[in-house]
């Protein structure tokens, strides 16, 4: 399973129904579940991994078993972090106890790293990065870089580039391991760093390397879920509409239910972007559509990227009134984020000039 060979999804319902038939104890089926569920959500069927993950979470109660029990929230928290972020914490939250009660560092360390993915997504950054601390500082588990890594994305979100490029220096064994989702943090860490430093050519050239592992990770793992939005707006800003066009296409090729809702809203976006670009009738009303997406399906920072694509056409259409009040929410946002970058771009979405009021 953990190699992505073809028989895993046959070899992990075989096993799961062996376990079964023979009544093995509570324990053991509990572990059938968990991998069973694992495989789902390597394959992007995030319900059915949830449910799975439920079902061995009972059996490792059940059975006292405290380890098994935290490994199945981990694998429960990776599946609802997606659809239901704010769920997805509070399960992390419980998985990272349990394992810290059965002294279970690698599982605690991913525990963390799901809990702080959906704090992103939930607009808690100062929660995901006081997580982060507490695993990497008070736990000391500094010596798994995946958290680390973790950290420089965070940093990088806001704007801190000298803090994100010093981790990111520091983490060799990261840098040089094969395993596609090690590759894709680091590749994740280095995009956004390079956006917050105003070079959308390499955010969009790392961003494109994280979307390279979806044969690996599936089309929602969390990388993917942001490199998305990252590469299609690095390319909007490069004026590069073929990529934008190879994006989409992209996304186009999976089935709704196959794809995170956040990137179903971020394709809506770029198409209003697109829309927008060629000058067409209907781009204000993509917009409004798109920004109704995100407030719904995306997270805060998304939205607040998304409300100043729209004030920008709103400025372009004359209508200042409106691009000043989504200008004025993006904002908001950027200040509860402590999102620099976010910041420094609301400030250059204004009006050129006073425009002249009738008498």
């Amino acid at each position: 399973m953990f190699t992505g060979t073809p028989e895993a999804d046959a070899l992990t319902a075989e096993a799961l129904a062996l376990g079964q038939d023979l009544a093995v104890d509570d324990a053991t089926l509990a572990q059938l579940f968990t991998t069973r569920g694992l495989r789902h959500i390597q394959a992007g069927r995030r319900p059915q991994a949830a449910a799975y993950s439920q079902a061995a979470a009972r059996l490792a109660t059940q059975a006292g078993d405290t380890l098994s029990l935290g490994r199945a929230l981990v694998n429960l928290a990776d599946a609802i972090n997606a659809t239901d972020p704010a769920a997805g914490a509070e399960t992390a939250r419980a998985a990272a106890a349990h394992a810290r009660q059965a002294g279970a560092r690698h599982y605690l360390a991913t525990a963390v790293n799901n809990l702080a993915q959906a704090l992103l997504m939930t607009g808690d950054w100062d929660g995901a990065e006081a997580e982060l601390a507490q695993a990497l500082d008070g736990d000391a588990l500094a010596d798994i870089e995946h958290l680390a890594c973790y950290r420089a994305w965070v940093a990088a979100l806001r704007g801190d580039t000298e803090t994100a490029q010093t981790v990111l220096a520091g983490l060799n064994d990261l840098r040089a391991t094969e395993d596609p989702q090690d590759q894709a943090v680091m590749a994740t860490a280095e995009a956004f760093t390079a956006a917050a430093r105003g070079q959308p050519a390499a955010a969009l050239r790392c961003a494109r390397a994280v979307l390279g592992h979806v044969g690996a990770l599936e089309i929602s793992h969390e990388f993917l879920r942001w490199a998305w939005p990252l590469a299609a707006r690095a390319a909007h800003d490069l004026a590069d509409t073929a990529t934008v066009n190879d994006l989409l296409a992209m996304l186009d090729g999976y089935r709704p239910g196959q794809l995170a809702p956040m990137q179903r809203a971020e394709r809506d976006l770029a198409r209003a972007r697109l829309a927008a670009s060629d000058g067409g009738p209907d781009a204000g009303a993509a917009f409004t559509a798109a920004i109704a997406g995100l407030r719904q399906h995306s997270t805060p920072y998304h939205l607040a990227h998304g409300l100043l694509d729209h004030a920008e056409h709103l400025l372009r259409a004359g209508d200042d009134e409106t691009a000043a009040a989504a200008t004025g929410e993006a904002v908001g946002i950027a200040q509860q984020l402590g999102c620099q970058p976010l910041l420094d771009r609301a400030e250059i979405t204004q009006p050129t000039s006073p425009r002249a009021t009738a008498s």
